[in-house]
């Protein structure tokens, strides 16, 4: 079956969006510049206009899905009677998928200047620990914010036991870990076991 013009433009998107993470990840996104990411993809400059009008442009097509992504967690979360294990493994999942390219951007100050809406990252952050808390409840509200913090230790902060601040290869490899399916099983006990935690008062 013959490709449609637009399968074609949807697949060289996506090559620009994969070699855009790769060269985050190598030069980090302040150091990338939108000839870098022409001259990956053997393309003209214009030719990468024609898909994304900026460098920012880009940036934010790579972080639409993770986005996307948690708000549906949220409103499924918020919807369930109760936070449970399918839930929790579902964000686990999600955020280790992400990992690679939240660490790829982490620690660039030119990163959350480049993405429109700062505050409105900070309100996902919020509505995520409420749906994990389940509750407004201030011993609540805690569980969800150190149970997030669990899973954002194990998925998204950075795997400095993998990296030799030296070698950027192992560099790179700590930025590209992703979780085992043993070690998901372990985070997904630990949050679960701090939302079951209960305060003497």
């Amino acid at each position: 079956m013959a490709r449609t013009v637009g399968s074609a433009a949807d697949e060289t998107r996506q090559r620009i969006l994969d070699i855009s993470v790769d060269l985050f990840i190598e030069q980090g996104y302040a150091g990338t510049s939108v000839r870098d990411i022409a001259e990956r993809l053997g393309m003209t400059k214009g030719s990468l206009y024609y898909h994304f009008a900026s460098k920012e442009d880009v940036l934010k097509a790579l972080v639409a899905p993770l986005l996307t992504d948690l708000e549906q967690f949220v409103a499924d979360a918020r919807a369930a009677p109760r936070i449970d294990r399918p839930l929790i493994e579902r964000l686990v999942n999600l955020l280790d998928t992400h990992g690679v390219l939240v660490r790829s951007l982490m620690g660039d100050p030119s990163v959350m200047h480049g993405l429109a809406g700062r505050r409105e990252m900070k309100w996902r952050i919020a509505a995520l620990q409420r749906s994990l808390a389940s509750s407004d409840d201030r011993d609540a509200l805690l569980r969800g914010r150190c149970a997030l913090g669990v899973i954002n230790a194990a998925t998204i902060a950075p795997r400095f036991d993998l990296a030799d601040t030296d070698g950027l290869a192992d560099r790179e490899r700590a930025v590209r870990a992703r979780l085992s399916e043993s070690e998901k099983r372990l985070v997904v006990e630990a949050a679960l076991a701090v939302l079951s935690v209960t305060a003497d008062r």
